[in-house]
């Protein structure tokens, strides 16, 4: 752990030491009870100064019926106000598959969709242990259907779809890409991928190496697949894992962010790498000094990071047919 602290990011490693959510010990948590890591993430939003939402942007909730009858899913959705026919990022936080809200994003999606131009939606999934998979990749994939019909609704245009998310949400945004793919009723153009979760076997090297890196580790990570998977564990369940996933052709271009002391980099590289080998574009990127979710935390590292994001998706919005 010491030679890791000494490694990352001075400016960061601080930010992360003066965070409040430093004094939630994630890791007892999701062993002994991860539903109470949402009360205690809740507690401490509570004293966050409120985000001053900018004139030029509209932020709303929308609810969108389920094929249930019985449940709505809520999202969230950023759009430049007196602006239609955006391309869309359909997004899904981080957060375990457990806990975190969309709420928690607005710091990082309102300037993400002035400066991008886009429509973000972010889904608020069913969380586990509650709802296990493939709940929230369910939840995902009917508001990716929802918005490929109905996205003028909210100024979206349908044929320029992206998709992604952060840690966990990563995951569940590439199990849904898997899934549209071979439903065929919808074309994604773009994945999107940060920091993402990508297997439960915690073999990698650097899984191994960084087993107990800042923010992340490897005990986590073992208990969030036990909440996700529940009884599908052994027998894990299609699209559920995406690294174990055995067809990669046919998915849509890629852009892939892993942070160099996260013990989940070397699934994020597997990743990439299956996507190459199938004829997949990718475009991988690792952040040099940073730990799982470096960006929620504000530093100069974070800073830079935010203009080479803006960078990437106006880029990746340019190649959109």
């Amino acid at each position: 752990m010491s030679h890791i602290i000494k490694n990352i990011d001075k400016e960061l490693g601080q930010a992360i030491l003066d965070s409040p959510y430093n004094a939630i010990d994630y890791e007892r948590l999701l062993i002994n009870d991860p539903i109470r890591i949402r009360k205690e993430e809740e507690d401490l939003s509570i004293n966050e100064i409120s985000l001053d939402i900018r004139q030029r942007l509209e932020v709303d909730n929308i609810a969108i019926l389920s094929s249930d009858a019985l449940r709505k899913i809520r999202c969230r959705f950023y759009r430049p106000k007196g602006k239609s026919d955006l391309p869309i990022y359909l997004f899904f936080h981080g957060g375990a598959f457990i806990y975190g809200t969309p709420e928690q994003y607005d710091c990082i999606l309102c300037q993400l969709s002035l400066e991008s131009n886009m429509l973000i939606v972010s889904v608020d999934y069913r969380l586990a242990p509650e709802n296990p998979f493939p709940a929230a990749m369910e939840d995902g994939y009917e508001i990716l259907l929802w918005l490929s019909q109905q996205a003028n609704q909210i100024g979206g245009d349908s044929n320029k779809i992206l998709i992604g998310g952060s840690s966990a949400g990563a995951t569940i945004a590439a199990s849904i890409t898997h899934l549209a793919r071979d439903k065929k009723d919808v074309h994604i153009q773009h994945q999107y991928l940060l920091y993402p979760v990508m297997s439960n076997q915690l073999q990698t090297d650097s899984m191994r190496e960084l087993a107990n890196a800042p923010v992340q580790t490897r005990t986590a990570a073992k208990w969030m697949w036990k909440h996700y998977l529940q009884d599908n564990i052994e027998n894990v369940p299609k699209y559920a894992i995406p690294l174990s996933e055995k067809k990669f052709d046919g998915l849509p271009a890629a852009t892939i962010i892993v942070c160099e002391f996260d013990p989940l980099k070397d699934e994020g590289k597997l990743y990439a790498e299956k996507l190459n080998n199938s004829g997949v574009s990718v475009h991988l990127l690792e952040i040099k000094g940073a730990v799982h979710a470096f960006d929620f935390f504000d530093c100069t590292l974070t800073k830079h990071f935010y203009k080479q994001q803006i960078a990437l998706f106006k880029n990746i919005i340019n190649t959109l047919k």
